[in-house]
């Protein structure tokens, strides 16, 4: 009689979505494939198979037109490597090449499967790929299937008509921390880019100007489809550039890409002189130690050394932590904002207010350097909370 034992890879395995089985007599071999994946709107749960037919693009309602913006890589095309832990490689090549069955001594394997490769910000690049480490015992075979997730995000700009009137002599620009891309006031797609930190500014002139400026700089991480829309500001107002991001999900490549558009509005440079000057959460960092500066944002919930309490009860009343985007769970993205006794701490704080979680709030302070080891807002003397 068979015996099958599903096993997650969570304990020595980086990647999600590895499940192993095992069958007795055999000597030690390894089988790859990729996973077979079915869609329940229950839970979002998949069902386990082996299917060396290719990925599977899932459908979720509404979210359809999202997925079907991007086409899918062949499977079979797809670069697998096999080494052993601390020895050499076994096999690197596509996947459609590889045999259907590696026999290896037994011992500890680590095993990747890439869609492709990807170094700088390129425009039609998701990647997708699973990795991890994986078991071969002697006289088994063990089946590992692969369930790939889009390892790299993407960001697309999109241009009010004001603003390409009042900014026709400068040239958009995308940088990650690999590379520079031109995103010119044309151009439609997303621009697939490396997590982490992505500033996008404007260059003055034709390509090789010098002169730039900021516009705004984001996080962002693997899986996410990020949309912003960019407005002018002919009076320098900057009230609404804080806006609320519309986060919307679609399922693609057997797992979930994050679509958020976000609004921002450029016009004259805030510079937290006044609350329609408010700077942003993720501009704080270059006011530190100035006083009277306005600071917009959601409230996230409040700060203790380590972490971010975002959901009732609240315990603490002596700070709350704001963020660019309402909802954001993420305690690296927060300011931490000290309350003192009296009449703003009993209007902001939690404890006593817990409704006004995720409501956007106006600050005017001083900015510190490390609040809760985060940049922060403290002395706070002024408020408007919506």
């Amino acid at each position: 009689m068979r015996r099958e034992i599903f096993l997650l890879c969570a304990v020595i395995s980086s990647c999600s979505g590895f499940s192993f089985i095992e069958e007795g007599d055999k000597e030690g071999e390894l089988k790859v494939a990729f996973n077979k994946v079915g869609w329940s709107t229950s839970a979002g749960a998949y069902e386990d198979g082996f299917n060396d037919s290719g990925l599977i693009v899932l459908q979720n309602g509404s979210q359809l037109q999202n997925a079907t913006q991007r086409g899918y890589p062949d499977s079979n095309s797809f670069i697998l490597t096999v080494k052993r832990v601390g020895g050499d490689v076994v096999y690197k090549g596509k996947y459609g090449d590889r045999p259907q069955t590696f026999k290896l001594s037994a011992g500890n394997y680590d095993v990747e499967v890439v869609s492709g490769s990807f170094t700088v910000p390129e425009f039609d690049a998701p990647i997708y790929s699973d990795s991890g480490t994986v078991v071969v015992e002697e006289k088994k075979v063990t089946n590992l299937s692969f369930l790939c997730r889009q390892s790299n995000g993407a960001l697309r700009l999109r241009f009010s008509s004001d603003f390409v009137t009042r900014f026709a002599g400068y040239i958009p620009e995308i940088e990650d921390s690999k590379g520079v891309k031109d995103y010119g006031y044309s151009e439609s797609r997303y621009l697939y880019i490396n997590p982490g930190d992505v500033t996008i500014k404007l260059r003055s002139g034709t390509t090789g100007g010098t002169d730039r400026f900021l516009i705004t700089k984001k996080s962002i991480s693997a899986r996410e489809m990020v949309t912003l829309n960019l407005h002018s500001s002919s009076n320098g107002g900057g009230g609404e550039s804080g806006g609320e991001s519309s986060v919307i999900t679609g399922i693609l490549i057997d797992t979930t890409s994050i679509w958020i558009t976000d609004n921002i509005v450029v016009g004259d440079k805030r510079d937290g002189s006044s609350r329609e000057l408010a700077i942003r959460v993720e501009e704080i960092a270059g006011f530190v130690g100035a006083k009277g500066v306005w600071v917009s944002g959601y409230v996230a919930g409040y700060l203790t050394t380590a972490s971010l309490f975002s959901s009732p009860p609240f315990d603490v009343e002596t700070n709350i932590a704001i963020a660019d985007t309402k909802g954001e769970s993420l305690r690296s993205l927060c300011a931490g904002v000290a309350l003192a006794a009296g009449s703003i701490r009993d209007a902001l704080n939690l404890k006593s207010n817990p409704s006004n979680l995720g409501k956007k709030v106006w600050l005017k302070g001083t900015i510190t350097d490390s609040y809760f080891g985060l940049k922060g807002v403290n002395s706070v003397t002024d408020y408007v909370i919506e």
